[in-house]
């Protein structure tokens, strides 16, 4: 079980990193990261985006003098010092920077959100998701973050904090920075207090709103006396009725009466759980598929598209 270790962990963005260390590897506060323009087999990866061919695509590889191979590597577009990530692979048990992204996962999300929202119509995202959601689907999709919260650094390495804030950030305005506050704001508070907040900031336009699982983790880390996250990983092949049943048996042991949602990750399910029961009236976990929500039968969103961890909605006039 790792659980968000305290407001010193804010400055790391995603709560997942309060780890007392990475599962899989004993990291020294040690790493490099690369960038390097892609080969053309690389760039044949993201063929389901369809890019310009101008389009400048680097790799990215995160190494540490301890493992022989990368522990993460992944694909982006650059556009100067601007990085949207469009491929990301962890090679270790919890993410590093940013959580798996499958380009054909993602290529069917961008495509379906450029299917229901309109040319006008404005989309709120996370600030990774909104610039692919720019890039690809070509739709309003205005946030972003120059502190880029959210980005999976692990605690060994928090030296390296505002380096790698810096570097995904870079180009982002301090004023877009505070409009992305807001959204975190939003995401929250309750339902119908969030909703009203996302609808001032799509400013009386038709609004989408695009969450993926590991969102929830984002807001935690950005507000953690307002998200009290934590998880737990079961052995498994998937999501099963006989994992769900020791998930709650297990939460019920240890006195743990917050909403739950369950992801399989490889060989294992990861149970996502609340410490404080009311974390999970919050908009965000009502927008993602916990147990104490039902993303189909919101009263200020609908539902229209969801493949595995993404979930996109229209925020009702």
């Amino acid at each position: 079980m790792r659980r968000i270790a305290g407001a010193g962990l804010i400055a790391v963005g995603l709560a997942l990193l309060g780890w007392a260390g990475v599962s899989a590897l004993h990291m020294k506060p040690s790493y490099v990261l690369s960038l390097s323009p892609a080969s053309d087999a690389m760039r044949r990866e993201l063929d389901a985006f369809k890019l310009a061919p101008d389009t400048g695509i680097q790799s990215v590889e995160i190494s540490t003098p301890e493992e022989r191979r990368p522990i993460a590597n992944g694909l982006v577009a650059r556009n100067g010092e601007h990085l949207t990530p469009l491929l990301w692979r962890n090679a270790v048990t919890d993410p590093i920077f940013f959580a798996d992204s499958s380009p054909a996962d993602l290529a069917t999300v961008l495509g379906a959100i450029r299917d229901h929202a309109p040319i006008e119509a404005i989309v709120l995202a996370w600030w990774d998701l909104s610039r692919a959601i720019r890039l690809v689907a070509r739709r309003d999709a205005p946030l972003d973050d120059p502190q880029a919260r959210g980005l999976l650094i692990p605690i060994v390495w928090k030296d390296a904090v505002d380096q790698e804030r810096a570097r995904w950030g870079a180009g982002v305005t301090a004023q877009t920075g505070e409009t992305f506050a807001r959204f975190i704001e939003a995401l929250t508070l309750p339902e119908k207090d969030g909703a009203a907040r996302l609808a001032q900031l799509a400013n009386d336009r038709k609004c989408f709103i695009a969450v993926h699982i590991s969102d929830i983790w984002k807001a935690a880390a950005a507000a953690p006396a307002k998200l009290s996250l934590a998880y737990k990983d079961f052995p498994s092949s998937g999501v099963s009725h006989g994992v769900i049943k020791s998930a709650k048996q297990w939460l019920q042991d240890n006195h743990i009466d917050g909403g739950f949602a369950a992801e399989p990750m490889g060989g294992a399910t990861r149970l996502h759980y609340f410490l404080r029961k009311d974390d999970s009236n919050t908009l965000i976990a009502k927008l993602l598929p916990f147990s104490t929500s039902n993303p189909a039968q919101l009263e200020n969103f609908d539902l229209v598209y969801q493949l595995k961890g993404y979930w996109i909605y229209k925020l009702k006039p």
